[in-house]
């Protein structure tokens, strides 16, 4: 296998978790900080979990200290794996087949604005925590999706021709400003239209038709 990496988002990428990310976020929220909150306003859509959680702090007129940051990232994992549980998450079509192929010949990370403990938890919810490496960038090591994504590249060792797939415009960014192949999934919530218009390098409309990408991949 080449020392070469596809990196993924999540949701809305590789899985939709039925929203069972919003009451956790909360609940952690007000076991970190005592307050209760409305996350109604958030779109989560090329967030990250540090980003929003500052953000949540400062419009609540909270401070976010290092203890209450770690207690969020403590808590929010436990309401999270409960949530999924109940309600485990719809891996989209063709994604399963897609993650069997191309692992056999690429190594597979993440660019996630999850933190890494919930990343993987969503991934092993899908069935899908088996395809990947422990490296990656996370929601909970930056705030900046492309500082992440550079994260990644820096663990992985700094691999050329590496592929960053996103269903979102700041998927295609991270994977631009640090020299990536972006791979578009038009999976999420934004249209095929918006995605395009951020030039990725590939499109896919779903991963059950996806021959394009397995061509650039080489698989």
């Amino acid at each position: 296998m080449q020392n070469r990496f596809i990196f993924c988002d999540i949701d809305g990428t590789l899985l939709y978790a039925k929203g069972s990310g919003r009451p956790a976020f909360g609940a952690a929220f007000f076991d970190a900080f005592g307050v209760e909150i409305s996350i109604d306003h958030i779109n989560f859509a090329g967030a990250t979990d540090l980003g929003v959680l500052t953000q949540l702090a400062r419009e609540n007129d909270q401070v976010l200290t290092p203890e209450k940051a770690a207690l969020f990232f403590e808590r929010m994992p436990v309401y999270l794996d409960e949530n999924m549980t109940r309600w485990p998450p719809i891996v989209f079509p063709g994604v399963k087949d897609f993650l069997a192929r191309v692992s056999r010949h690429w190594k597979l990370g993440l660019v996630s604005g999850n933190m890494r403990i919930t990343s993987y938890m969503k991934l092993r919810h899908g069935g899908l925590d088996r395809y990947f490496t422990d490296i990656g960038g996370f929601g909970d090591d930056d705030s900046d999706r492309n500082r992440m994504a550079a994260l990644a590249l820096e663990r992985a060792g700094h691999p050329e021709g590496s592929f960053l797939l996103g269903d979102t415009p700041s998927d295609i960014e991270a994977a631009k400003v640090n020299g990536m192949i972006s791979v578009a999934v038009c999976n999420g919530q934004f249209s095929r239209e918006k995605l395009e218009a951020e030039k990725p390098d590939i499109m896919v409309d779903s991963f059950e038709d996806a021959e394009h990408l397995f061509q650039a991949l080489e698989v």
